[in-house]
Order: C-alpha cells, then structure tokens, then sequence
C-alpha cells in the first residue's frame, strides 16, 4: 500500500498531496517520518472517519435523526452491501497501515536531525493513533483482524482472519500503554500526549466495565491537568469560529484546503449544504424547552423555507468547513466518572459530577437518586451533550439499551440483536474470507 506524501503548510494539519511514493522511499530521515505522521493524522479526518462516515455511524441509527430522503441505517437496516460501512472500515484500516509503517520504520531511522526523544514522541503518537483506530473497529464491529505490519501492496497481502472482541481490545490496550510510557504530558489539542492517552483509556474502561480503571484515568484527566476545563455557556466551545478550545483534549484540525466532510450534510441548503438529515421533532422539542434542553438549542441551526422552520445540526457550519471533529471532550470524562462512581455505588460523587455537566447548560440539579435513575440520567444527559459527536448509538450497544430506546422512538421498526454491531462489508466477507457477524 502507498502512502501520501504531504508537505507542511501553516500549521501541523494544513497539508496538501504532492504524489504517492513507496513505504520504502517514504519513510527514511526525520523530514518523510513527521510527513507520515501528518498523514496519519490526516487519515484520521478522511471522509470515511472523522471527516464523514464514521461519525455518522456513531449518531444516525440512534433514533434521534431523521433523513430527508429512505436511508437504511437510519432505520437500522444495516446492510452488509452499504457503501457506509466499508468506507468506514476501509478508512480506519487505512489509517492503522500507516501507523504501522511508522511503528515499523521509526525505530530504524538513523538522522542526526531526528532526536531520540522526538523518535518516541513520534512512536507515542502512532500508537495512540492505532489505538484509537482499534478502538473504533471493536465497538462498531465486533472483533477484527489485528494487522501490526505495513502492507506495501494490497495484491500480495495475506488474509488475516478476525481475531476476538478480547483479543482486539487487547491490542488496543496494548498500544494505550505503549503510547502512555512515550508522550509527554503537555497539553497540545491537534496531536496525541499523555492526556489525551489518558481520556481514551477512561473511555476504554468505561465500554469494558471496568469502573475503578474508568474512575481512575478520568479523574487523572479531570485533575491533574489545569489545560482542560467546561467552558460556559455551553456552545462556546464550537461557536464563533473557535478551536482548540479548553474544553478540547483531542481534535482533529483541518483547513480550506484540507476540508471537513461532516458540514455539507448537515447544513441547511441556504447555508450552502445538502441538509441530508435533520434532528427528529423530539429532540428539537427537548432542545427548545429551556427546562430540559438549557441552553444546548446551540447545537441547531434552524431557518424558515416555504414557510416552515427548518432545523439542522450546528456542531459543523464554517465556510469553508474547517470545522473541527471532536473526538476527546472534558464534558465526557466527567460523565465518564459518574458513571463509573454509581457503578461503584458513590451515588453522591456520580450526582456531583453529573450535575457539573447540567448546571454547565443551564440545567437545574438532577432529581435521580437510586443508581438504577442516575444511570440513566447520565445516559440521557450523554444523549444531547454529545447529538451530533460520535458516541449515541455506541451509548446505547454498550449499555444494552438499543432496542428499549429505539422500540420508544420509533415503535414501527424492529430492533433485533444483531443490531448491537455493525455487518461486515461485504466485500470482506466476499473477498477477504472473513467471518459475518451473527444474523447478517
């Protein structure tokens, strides 16, 4: 497989093509080594990932959107045959080959301009970046195949058969510790460090129930770093053209040449998108109702048409749509470790840290208090922080509550367990002679 080779412009992640060479002339000094990392970063924004299906996956099928034209997913008639999911997977895996040329190739590189501790950051960086990808292909997929070496060319390319949901968490942890023990702990929002390490293994913990570890990395996050924190009033965070924001463990930067996916869907048409989807009556309900939504009607964008008032998602709006794609927030470590507290019966501490989060959206306290009602008033609360960031459907799979929401929501579909995963493309199944998940 080749990778691209990029070259830097005003900033890490402003980057533009200049033609595809060989892992073996690609990845030789410190100059083409930080060239594949920019281009891993960059996978990781593609239009199959961060930039576009990916998240999509994480909050169309959860009942809170609603296409303007049949869209299958929607309904949750996953399709092994949907383009939308082999975009995804191809996407990711492409992302996971160049951290493992990277992986790979770093350690080799002899260039007095190359330090060994800018040779760890670098390897640090690749191993979040594969842990995160992982991470993703796990809870959408189930178990995977765990490849760990560069493919150069896709003809030659043995077929590695789908190892277990165990198995690919392990690697994912493994790659976790891996990047821990290389970054440094400075705050940089646009690449990998220590703190954004530690936010992924919260996240981590959390969807293998694994409280105290939970508990223990998003506290890490929460306080022993004064880089992160809740700004207020909710929506400052995205609005007003900004980035790299307190509220901002780790995003994904593009620019006007190096464009976001996500805008054009999701904008209404008079502001130059295709309004593909909008949020269901419910949600716009919830959201308008200052008792229940606060002041999270941030995340609409509405407009008259016809006559009629349109409402569309708000998280991505710039012209040209050099809108950042949050993958760590500080807003999730805190309902992370209020949902490990009440796992672990601190029903108190889950109360205090779920409120920090309501009262940031002008919410008034929480009027749970048995476990069982704080858990899922932290579900509910991740259900609108979180509308249009990649988490709900995974939310709702994790806790095994799909099909309780989705029969409420929209009582007309049938919700089966297969629904807990996403099919494998068929093109894997077909050509790569993987196994389907059950059902499909």
């Amino acid at each position: 497989m080749t990778i691209l080779l990029l070259s830097a412009c005003h900033d890490y992640l402003d980057i533009e093509p200049l033609e595809s060479v060989s892992d073996e002339l690609a990845i030789v000094d410190e100059g083409s080594l930080n060239t594949a990392l920019r281009g891993a970063y960059r996978s990781l924004g593609s239009g199959g990932y961060y930039g576009g299906n990916y998240v999509l996956l994480g909050f169309v099928p959860s009942g809170n959107v609603e296409y303007q034209v049949f869209n299958n997913i929607q309904d949750l008639n996953f399709l092994p045959e949907d383009g939308t999911f082999q975009s995804a997977w191809s996407a990711i895996y492409q992302t996971i080959n160049i951290t493992n040329h990277i992986i790979t190739k770093a350690p080799e590189i002899k260039d007095v301009n190359l330090t060994p501790l800018e040779q760890n950051v670098i390897l640090g960086e690749a191993h979040f970046i594969r842990a995160l990808a992982y991470f993703d292909l796990a809870r959408g997929f189930g178990g995977v195949p765990i490849k760990l070496t560069p493919t150069t060319d896709l003809r030659e390319e043995s077929y590695i058969q789908r190892s277990t949901l165990a198995e690919t968490y392990a690697q994912v942890l493994t790659d976790l510790e891996n990047a821990e023990n290389l970054l440094p702990g400075v705050a940089n929002r646009i690449r990998a460090n220590k703190n954004s390490v530690r936010a992924l293994r919260a996240r981590y913990h959390l969807y293998n129930g694994q409280w105290e570890d939970a508990l223990k990395y998003s506290n890490d996050v929460i306080t022993l770093s004064s880089n992160y924190k809740l700004v207020t009033p909710f929506g400052f965070w995205f609005r007003g053209g900004v980035t790299q924001t307190e509220e901002s463990i780790f995003e994904i930067a593009f620019s006007p040449q190096n464009t976001n996916g996500l805008r054009t869907p999701m904008s209404l048409q008079n502001k130059g998108g295709e309004y593909r989807f909008r949020p269901t009556d419910g949600v716009v309900k919830t959201l308008k109702n200052r008792s229940k939504g606060g002041n999270r009607l941030a995340l609409l964008d509405s407009a008259i048409q016809s006559g009629v008032t349109r409402y569309a998602g708000a998280l991505y709006y710039r012209s040209p749509a050099t809108d950042p794609s949050y993958i760590l927030r500080i807003a999730e470590q805190y309902l992370i470790r209020a949902e490990a507290k009440a796992h672990l019966d601190d029903l108190s501490g889950a109360i205090e840290d779920l409120n920090l989060i309501r009262n940031r959206s002008n919410l008034p306290n929480t009027t749970a208090g048995t476990k069982e009602e704080i858990l899922d008033a932290i579900l509910e609360e991740r259900r609108f922080e979180f509308l249009w960031e990649t988490h709900r459907y995974f939310d709702l799979t994790r806790t095994n509550k799909l099909e309780e929401e989705i029969e409420t929501l929209k009582p007309n579909l049938t919700i089966t367990p297969k629904l807990n995963l996403f099919p494998i493309p068929s093109n894997e199944v077909i050509l790569g002679g993987l196994e389907q998940n059950p059902g499909y």
